[in-house]
């Protein structure tokens, strides 16, 4: 089926109406999900002559020259009728020249492919019950005071800053920081989402020190469902999460449209904030 539609701006006034969409294709994100995403991203959303949503998708500029691409959904019954592709043009227009991230999905790799977007590795996410990996480790709450240290790391581990959306977690969320001689060197992040709990960013330097920092919330969530996405270049800390029970369900390109963001220190991102967010 297909049917005429415009293209125009989500605000937090549509989150119920995006959360009945996503829901209608099998997505676990709440409404308090869409609220977070559209009060820290920008939405768009394809409406029909009736004014009724019909597609959304989401993205979040990061700086002036990056940004993240996530959330498509069209509703089933009008696939092929153009809104994928009219709501990724104009967020590429809108984007400003940035380079985008987006994770795909196998039913939007060919038209990912058509806008530019090239594969850079994969991600997966995994799904699971917390329990304790018995992993000792002085790790620590963080504070109010560590914001501005954890956004320099962060910035530094992906190469282009978020600091709105840390901001915005840091509100939403609980961190907890790895210290090394009083500096912070590694920060994980665990905040509702779905049916559960979220883990993510985790940056650090080493896979020892990413393993500490999520073992915190595995064992402080024992018995709880969680998810972590790890792009699949971090092989160890994807074993480690299956053989606890964090089962990976699968590969999904990591893709690019521009120029792929480059580290400027010695921290990684080990795992995403979310497929969307990045």
């Amino acid at each position: 089926m297909s049917l005429s539609f415009e293209v125009a701006p989500l605000t937090t006034a549509h989150a119920r109406a995006a959360h009945g969409l996503t829901t209608s294709v099998g997505w676990a994100h709440r409404y308090e999900d869409w609220l977070f995403a559209l009060s820290t991203g920008r939405g768009l959303g394809a409406f029909d002559s009736d004014g009724a949503l019909r597609g959304a998708m989401m993205w979040f500029p990061y700086g002036e020259d990056f940004g993240s691409i996530g959330m498509v959904a069209v509703d089933p019954t009008v696939h092929r009728g153009g809104m994928g592709r009219a709501l990724m043009t104009r967020t590429v227009a809108d984007a400003a020249g940035r380079s985008l991230q987006l994770i795909s999905t196998a039913a939007g790799r060919r038209l990912y492919d058509s806008l530019g977007f090239e594969a850079i590795g994969d991600n997966g996410a995994h799904m699971g019950t917390g329990v304790d990996p018995q992993i000792p480790g002085m790790i620590e709450p963080a504070s109010a005071f560590d914001l501005p240290a954890l956004i320099a790391l962060d910035t530094s581990a992906l190469g282009y800053a978020r600091d709105g959306l840390m901001q915005a977690l840091a509100e939403a969320g609980e961190i907890v920081v790895l210290r090394q001689d009083g500096a912070i060197v590694g920060f994980s992040i665990c905040r509702l989402f779905g049916s559960g709990r979220v883990i993510g960013p985790v940056v650090a330097r080493e896979n020892h020190e990413a393993r500490r920092l999520i073992a915190f919330w595995l064992r402080q969530y024992a018995g709880q469902p969680l998810r972590i996405d790890v792009p699949k270049e971090h092989a160890a800390i994807v074993a480690w999460l299956n053989e606890l029970g964090l089962k990976r369900g699968g590969e999904s390109p990591i893709m690019v449209r521009g120029t792929p963001p480059t580290p400027t220190g010695p921290a990684r991102r080990f795992a995403m904030v979310s497929q969307a967010m990045g």
